[in-house]
């Protein structure tokens, strides 16, 4: 039977008053249905009002009733085409998208319908709508781990905020941004936006938006293990929650207060907390709250040591994570059967989960998602600097327009209104510089972050490729060994090369890690007065092993009595590094030597090799990092990727000394670094 749009509202009302007990218990989505009512009766389904009424409706129910909103969505934009009513139509969008979100069911449409709801909020000029569009497109984006199209549409958003003074908007938007960064990992940016949404509801009259930041406050202090804080905020949020009768709000503040007493060990309490959630979630649609809910009774049933319900429990949201591609919550699963199965001696299947776990949490996604966001807030300052500028523009604009129009009526006000405009117009070309100068700033700062990401992805590749192929020959050979293809005895026959692998990939490794440090937060110096000559016979008997393979020699020349003032754990890096490059571009019988010139103020140290030397091409642009990340081959075919004298032109330049390099091909190379004898001011 095929039913139009009326009757299909109409069974809707039905259903709501029949079929969702929990509808009529609560006073405002009673009053709407009332009022829907009410407006049949009349015969007024054609009016805004009453396609206004069934948006409401719909949004009552996002949480509740998929299908019913998806039935009320598609009945307001009929209604709302029909009439020509687009912001209707725009809410309707809106609704629709939302509720799709909440139940997981995103797709290109959901992106359409929203882009659509945008597209009629900006014709028609209807800031509220467009300010709900354009938050409902960021919710979208981070369910889709869309991170900086997240953050992009907020701040569309609350540029119209800041024009529009809405403070319920503006609490909306800052609690959102707050979750995202809180995705991100970045707790305290989360909380300090949490805590400016929470001022701002200072000026509501709505209880609820209290409620909900105070929720996500006691959330995150909870994550941040600030327990007393957490279960304050907590406290107060469920009683807004009960006040408001708000039951999906209400099972997420149980479940989050039922997780923060399972953090101090208050198991009973918190089973307590969990049953309540879950008798809250029984009419509720969120996938994701449900699937959270699971996980909190797995951890409770951990925690009183019932295994088996636990591992259970754990099964159950470890496949039901993968079917809805909830990376955090598979690691999560991952991590607690892991757990359980070790407990049962399970070594296989706990090694499973663990590596289940390891992969997820290893992962570099949210270090790539933090230079992505930071990419965009330098994006977004851009256009908000923009903008000022423009609006500065127009309130000049503006002035002069009253200085002329104020001219027509006092004529001795001539010559001052002349005097103005000149200013007025030197104002604006200053401000159009000012504009160019930081438009360009910020085209650098682009360009130097794009340089930066594609030097670390080369090297990153070069690392990979030399660090892969050391152990996937170490893994064949003991395949080889596994299968009886080679004899134990033989393997002693491949010592020598995996000694020297294995050497190889532990240096570039404490390279890495070096040069990963610097990157992330700078070396810190820790200078210190040492004698240069010991420091040096400490980093030749390590290297002497690599170095008698060669039957290279390394003189240490430098006087007893040398002395400077720099960082020891940098010296001596910088020194192996060097000592390292000597030994492996340095044909057999060779040899190096290390010396010493005293200068006024600092020492001079040479490390000079009698190897293969540089070519000229290669040496002009040694310590530049595009360039510097090649991976080379020394006499032996070691292998190496630059990174080493990347490093020692950082830290050289980090304790205040100059690093140089002089060679001839076939003629040998002479590294010539500076350090000083007594503290200085580095910075």
């Amino acid at each position: 039977m095929k039913c139009n749009h009326t009757t299909l509202i109409f069974l809707l009302i039905i259903f709501s008053f029949f079929n969702i007990p929990e509808l009529t218990a609560q006073g405002k989505k009673q009053e709407i249905l009332s009022k829907i009512t009410a407006h049949r009766l009349a015969g007024k389904e054609k009016d805004s009002s009453y396609i206004n009424l069934i948006n409401a409706l719909g949004l009552e129910l996002r949480y509740s009733n998929y299908d019913s909103v998806k039935i009320l969505s598609k009945e307001a934009l009929y209604l709302s085409k029909k009439i020509n009513y687009k912001r209707g139509e725009a809410k309707a969008l809106i609704t629709s998208s939302y509720s799709e979100v909440i139940a997981c069911k995103d797709s290109e449409t959901t992106l359409n319908n929203i882009d659509r709801a945008i597209l009629l909020s900006t014709e028609i000029k209807a800031d509220s709508t467009l300010i709900s569009a354009y938050n409902i497109k960021a919710i979208y984006k981070t369910y889709v781990d869309d991170y900086e199209g997240a953050y992009e549409q907020y701040q569309n958003a609350l540029l119209l905020c800041d024009n529009n003074r809405n403070p319920l908007e503006e609490t909306k938007l800052y609690s959102n941004l707050a979750t995202l960064f809180s995705i991100l990992g970045d707790s305290d940016e989360s909380i300090k936006f949490y805590i400016r949404a929470l001022a701002i509801t200072d000026r509501l009259d709505d209880k609820f938006w209290v409620g909900v930041v105070k929720s996500n406050l006691g959330f995150l202090y909870n994550d941040t293990h600030q327990f007393d804080k957490a279960i304050i905020f907590l406290d107060e949020s469920i009683q807004i929650f009960i006040e408001v009768d708000r039951k999906e709000w209400l099972a997420y503040a149980y479940l989050t207060k039922a997780n923060i007493l399972l953090n101090i060990k208050e198991t009973k309490e918190a089973l307590r907390y969990l049953d309540l959630s879950k008798g809250l979630q029984k009419n509720l649609i969120d996938k994701k709250l449900k699937q959270d809910l699971l996980l909190s009774y797995t951890k409770y049933y951990q925690q009183i040591n019932e295994l088996e319900k636990s591992e259970e429990l754990a099964q159950e949201g470890y496949l039901s994570s993968i079917e809805n591609q909830n990376q955090i919550l598979i690691a999560n699963f991952s991590e607690i059967l892991y757990q359980l199965n070790k407990e049962k001696k399970n070594q296989k299947e706990a090694l499973f989960y663990l590596e289940k776990f390891k992969n997820i949490t290893d992962s570099t996604a949210l270090q790539s998602k933090q230079n992505a966001l930071a990419l965009l807030n330098a994006k977004t300052n851009f256009q908000k600097q923009q903008n000022d500028l423009k609006l500065e523009n127009q309130r000049t604009i503006k002035q002069q327009k009253t200085y002329i129009t104020f001219s027509i009526f006092i004529v001795f006000l001539v010559i001052l209104i002349a005097y103005y405009g000149y200013r007025n117009n030197n104002i604006i070309t200053n401000l159009n510089h000012q504009l160019e100068d930081k438009t360009q700033i910020l085209e650098n700062s682009e360009k130097t972050l794009k340089y930066a990401n594609e030097t670390q992805e080369k090297l990153f590749s070069i690392i990979s490729h030399d660090l892969k192929s050391p152990i996937n020959a170490l893994k064949n050979l003991l395949l080889l060994i596994k299968n009886g293809d080679i004899k134990p005895s033989e393997f002693l026959n491949f010592a020598p090369k995996l000694y020297n692998d294995v050497d190889a990939m532990s240096f570039t490794l404490n390279n890495l890690l070096s040069w990963s440090k610097s990157q992330m937060n700078g070396f810190v110096n820790k200078p210190i007065n040492f004698n240069v000559s010991e420091k040096i016979n400490n980093s030749i008997q390590l290297l002497q092993e690599n170095a008698n393979q060669k039957t290279i020699s390394i003189i240490n020349s430098v006087p007893k009595a040398a002395e400077v003032y720099c960082d020891v754990n940098q010296f001596n890096l910088i020194v192996r590094n060097l000592v390292t490059n000597g030994i492996k571009f340095t044909p057999s019988g060779g040899e190096i030597h290390i010396q010493a010139a005293e200068e006024k103020h600092f020492w001079k140290i040479s490390i000079k090799d009698n190897g293969v030397g540089i070519p000229t091409d290669v040496l002009k642009k040694l310590f530049k990092p595009d360039s510097a990340l090649q991976s080379t081959y020394g006499t032996n075919k070691e292998k190496g990727t630059g990174l080493g004298l990347l490093l020692c032109k950082e830290m050289v330049t980090k304790n205040g000394g100059e690093i140089v390099v002089k060679s001839t091909v076939n003629g040998g190379s002479t590294f010539y670094f500076t350090m000083h004898k007594e503290p200085i001011n580095t910075n």
